[in-house]
């Protein structure tokens, strides 16, 4: 049994020429088909809507309750796998930024108690 997919798969070659075709003799629809195929539409970057728990984004326990909150929010469809993972990312760098914060300040403090 040939799938509606097949059928088209089948075509595609004469489809696409007779698309071409129609657009370069000034068809705007196939034109604009032809565009969003080439460029696709910019989807807006709206930042992720996510609640962070109380206190430091670095704590052990606040981490856990972040990545069960994550999974927890692709299970349920509120977030891409993507976006879960744009998500981790962006907190993975932000806990290294607070690491590497606290190390500067305790290095600046040390020097400062030995006269440096």
């Amino acid at each position: 049994m040939t799938t509606p997919r097949g059928m088209l798969d089948q075509h595609a070659n004469a489809i696409i020429e007779k698309l071409i075709e129609r657009a370069t003799a000034g068809d705007l629809t196939a034109l604009r088909l032809c565009v969003e195929r080439i460029i696709p539409r910019a989807k807006p970057d709206n930042g992720i809507n996510f609640e962070l728990p109380d206190g430091r984004i670095d704590s052990g326990d606040n981490m856990f309750q972040i990545a069960n909150n994550i999974t927890k929010a692709v299970a349920d469809g509120e977030m891409t796998i993507e976006e879960a993972d744009k998500f981790t990312d962006f907190l993975r760098h932000q806990r290294r930024l607070i690491e590497e914060a606290e190390r500067k300040k305790r290095d600046e403090e040390w020097k400062k108690e030995r006269g440096y």
